[in-house]
């Protein structure tokens, strides 16, 4: 089997497992060009069954938890590991990346993602999938009033913004 049956095969056995656990999700398709090295990971990251997870965690207020990366604030996001089922690795990168527990109530968008190599025009097109889950956080987080908060020894820095604000829109 080729690199683009295997991968497609993959997503699509990912899919129903999806649909088993949360019902009919939406799922749409895009394709795009990456580098060579970019394009490796993604053969890697396919052949190892790894889905991409972006979580939106929910307070009591409906905001949504977003957390610093490098300067630039973004939902919680990760990939599988092992067997691992996507709901659960939206815990474990939650709390890994943002040091607080949620409980995932649903599978938002599904999308399909076609990696080319733009260094090899002969190269297969890779099959990756990535999920956004919907959240809510366990317990109240504490605030510090100015949309911050150091949750761990690590000084992992959160805040949470407004459901509508342009950070979270993009995913949606």
């Amino acid at each position: 089997m080729e690199i683009a049956e295997r991968s497609r095969a993959r997503v699509q056995e990912r899919l129903a497992r999806l649909e088993q656990e949360f019902g009919s999700t939406p799922v749409d398709q895009t394709t795009f060009s990456v580098g060579g090295e970019a394009y490796q990971r993604a053969v890697e990251r396919s052949r190892e069954g790894q889905v991409d997870v972006h979580a939106f965690v929910h307070n009591e207020s409906g905001d949504v938890l977003l957390r610093d990366t490098d300067g630039s604030w973004e939902v919680p996001k990760g990939q599988t590991q092992g067997a691992e089922r996507p709901a659960a690795a939206v815990k474990r990168v939650v709390t890994e990346t943002a040091g607080v527990e949620c409980t995932v109530q649903d599978a938002v968008r599904a999308t399909i993602c076609g990696v080319r190599n733009e260094s090899d025009s002969n190269a297969e097109t890779v099959y990756r999938l990535s999920i956004v889950f919907d959240a809510k956080i366990n317990g109240a987080a504490l605030d510090d009033g100015n949309g911050t908060e150091a949750v761990d020894e690590t000084e992992a820095s959160i805040r949470w913004d407004d459901a509508s604000d342009v950070a979270v829109a993009e995913l949606v």
